[in-house]
């Protein structure tokens, strides 16, 4: 009779750790929705300043057209200025980038951990699908700014992935991410984004938050950042072959 009330127990318990962890994966997926990611289609103008030493030292405009299916996710972005960045393009298909420009036959692999421009990464312009790109390790309970978040502990599905470890806290009451700490294998810490969702946006009916800044710190001397303003989102149809390279 014990060992039957004993099993009984381990069957209720993985059964609700299992509901518990599925619950976890649609909170992430949403708060990826408001970041742009997990769209079917979109597209958005990006204005990304940096600042050195609390400096702003210069500044790009960027559009950025982005498609996610069920298995894979695309994305282009298009310098438009300065003028001497023009005719520029990021390419991204699933975990892979590509470089291109004017005057250059083939577009050149790179990685999403490059520097593209002050603190921010290739990966932090072109890439918002935390759900696709990360397994969840645990999530915990904390309080940021007031508001009761859940901590999303992240672990990347695979090398290509751009950071190894995120710790994600999420509001529980928006789900909205809130902050974000991007660590390397070494546990380093890289650098920290925070984001703001100022931007009203209507998706499959449904009227939704989207991000409208996102403030990128180095991990080290938190007067070097990057800000990223996102505007004017779309979400017409896109064609699968605009992402061909």
């Amino acid at each position: 009779m014990n060992k039957l009330l004993v099993l009984i127990a381990m069957m209720l318990f993985i059964k609700t750790s299992n509901a518990q962890t599925e619950m976890h994966y649609k909170i992430l997926k949403l708060a990826d929705l408001h970041r742009a990611g997990q769209m079917e289609n979109v597209s958005w103008d990006l204005s990304v300043k940096n600042y050195k030493q609390a400096q702003l030292e210069n500044e790009l405009t960027v559009f950025v057209e982005a498609k996610t299916t069920a298995d894979n996710q695309f994305v282009l972005v298009s310098f438009r200025s300065p003028k001497k960045f023009e005719g520029q393009k990021l390419l991204v298909r699933n975990n892979s980038m590509w470089f291109s420009k004017k005057g250059v036959d083939r577009a050149i692999a790179i990685s999403g951990r490059q520097r593209l421009t002050g603190s921010a990464a290739n990966a932090d312009i072109a890439n918002a699908n935390y759900f696709l790109d990360y397994n969840i390790k645990s999530v915990t309970e904390e309080r940021l700014a007031n508001t009761d978040c859940l901590v999303f502990h992240l672990i990347a599905k695979n090398n290509y992935v751009s950071y190894y470890h995120i710790k994600y806290w999420i509001s529980k009451d928006s789900n909205l991410g809130l902050k974000a700490e991007f660590y390397g294998k070494s546990d380093k810490l890289i650098k920290t984004a925070e984001f703001e969702y100022e931007n009203p946006g209507n998706y499959n009916g449904k009227n939704i938050k989207l991000v409208s800044k996102t403030t990128i710190k180095d991990g080290v001397n938190h007067q070097d950042y990057t800000i990223l303003h996102s505007s004017n989102f779309n979400f017409n149809t896109i064609s699968t072959s605009k992402f061909e390279k």
